[in-house]
């Protein structure tokens, strides 16, 4: 992972908390050597459990660049300044910085999750292990969710062949990594997506049914995971069921008067999964707040346009600027990852592509509805619906990275907005460019990845 990885050493897990990040992330993350002794009880346990939590919250992971390169790359935000500027204008090389910082952040997230779980399992904490083993199942779901972003980012979708035999990301030795040099291939994206099942749902076996914070991966945000993950796998059926269970919950859509509100406020009542970030850790000028905020990137036209004039998700957007992480000064809005209304949508979309049009309008509406209040229910059927479906995906997940996944997944072309390029791009599926390449490091230091390995187009 990718480039040869020795192993992570023991501030990476144990103390990622409370060390220098930047001074690390100038370190080469798996050209580290550690031990395996690097937690005994409990609390060394939290501790590392804890440092696996905080890579996902880095600049170059949920902090800014893996949730906004994928609105970046499509058609719902336009860059108005020299930052990710030739990805912005689909001219990424294999040597682009920016892809490596991706695949590297990802990586270690893979690593320390992988080293963690192995040690832990390797432990008998006595009168503790009913708490360390809830611990160990939130790692392994944290690790199914860096595999499904690094294969989402680097890797084409999963119904870009009919058996999905196409090319996805390395899965690593678990029992290796950490301890020695591996270099692991590229494995089928149908191998990939397995193992992300197969992490989230041990998750699910060993997590408790109570996790008090939405920080902290709990039964429901792992099966709110697995929903999106069988919704990107066209299992209907499944995604359909888990989506329905996490609904059922015990979460409730905010409202419409207060949903401007709730994006300033640290969590609400839909919340399933979030990244936190305090004053004390945010990314000053790297983070997605700040590119917003200031505005770095701007919504596009065409999105804006999108939202209908009593749509209260228009008021996230005021003279392009996106409002929808709103404490620039700050910079320390929390990142939603998994919320309930993308539950309702991946009950929408399934129950559609399963011909259950009227429960599938049932669902689209309770977001439709929530956001308009005048809105016209949707009466569509068959694919008329579907289309609705991607609409109302687009205007309620704007800005939290699921654009380009949605429209490559369903096949769909698109026009790039472009201001960097100074004219908009025509991106026709399939296309090449709307994954990253691997980095061109790793195929240089990685013996099992080859040139020919390369995604193509790069």
């Amino acid at each position: 992972m990718m480039k040869k990885i020795y192993s992570l050493i023991i501030l990476s897990i144990l103390t990622l908390v409370s060390c220098n990040q930047d001074e690390f992330l100038d370190k080469d993350p798996y050209d580290q050597v550690t031990t395996e002794n690097l937690f005994k009880d409990l609390e060394t346990f939290k501790a590392a459990v804890s440092g696996a939590y905080n890579s996902f919250q880095d600049t170059y992971y949920y902090n800014s660049y893996f949730t906004m390169l994928p609105d970046v790359m499509s058609d719902n935000v336009q860059a108005i300044y020299t930052v990710f500027t030739d990805i912005d204008k689909y001219e990424t090389t294999s040597t682009n910085a920016d892809a490596k910082r991706v695949w590297d952040k990802m990586s270690l997230a893979i690593a320390q999750t992988s080293i963690v779980i192995r040690q832990a399992e390797s432990l008998d904490f006595g009168s503790d292990q009913e708490e360390a083993t809830q611990l160990i199942g939130q790692m392994y779901v944290a690790r199914a969710l860096a595999y499904f972003d690094m294969q989402r980012m680097f890797a084409q979708p999963y119904n870009f062949t009919p058996d999905a035999s196409h090319l996805g990301i390395p899965l690593v030795d678990e029992s290796q990594v950490g301890i020695e040099l591996i270099s692991p291939a590229r494995n089928t994206t149908a191998e990939v997506y397995a193992k992300i099942v197969a992490d989230i749902q041990k998750g699910i076996t060993l997590i408790g049914d109570e996790t008090p914070s939405v920080y902290l991966l709990n039964k429901n945000s792992a099966k709110a995971l697995l929903a999106r993950v069988y919704l990107y796998m066209e299992n209907w059926v499944d995604a359909n069921d888990m989506a329905t269970e996490v609904i059922g919950s015990g979460y409730t859509l905010v409202s419409n008067s207060n949903y401007v509100a709730s994006w300033t406020a640290e969590s609400s009542t839909e919340s399933i999964f979030s990244i936190v970030n305090t004053v004390t850790d945010n990314s000053s000028t790297s983070s997605m707040v700040y590119y917003y905020g200031r505005p770095r990137f701007n919504a596009t036209t065409d999105l804006f346009n999108a939202l209908d004039a009593g749509d209260v998700r228009k008021s996230l957007i005021v003279s392009k600027k996106v409002l929808k992480y709103p404490a620039y000064a700050t910079r320390d809005n929390n990142i939603p990852v998994i919320r309930l209304s993308e539950m309702y949508l991946i009950k929408a979309e399934a129950l559609a592509e399963m011909n259950m049009d009227e429960d599938a309008r049932d669902a689209v509406n309770e977001i439709r509805l929530r956001a308009n209040l005048l809105a016209t229910p949707y009466s569509e059927s068959g694919d008329e619906l579907k289309d609705m479906i991607q609409d109302e995906r687009r205007k309620e997940l704007m800005f939290e990275g699921h654009r380009l996944f949605d429209l490559t997944r369903k096949k769909k072309s698109f026009t790039k907005y472009s201001t960097t390029s100074g004219i908009p791009i025509a991106i026709d599926y399939p296309n090449n460019l709307t994954i990253l390449p691997i980095p061109q490091a790793e195929i240089d230091a990685n013996d099992n990845i080859s040139e020919s390995q390369q995604n193509p187009g790069y």
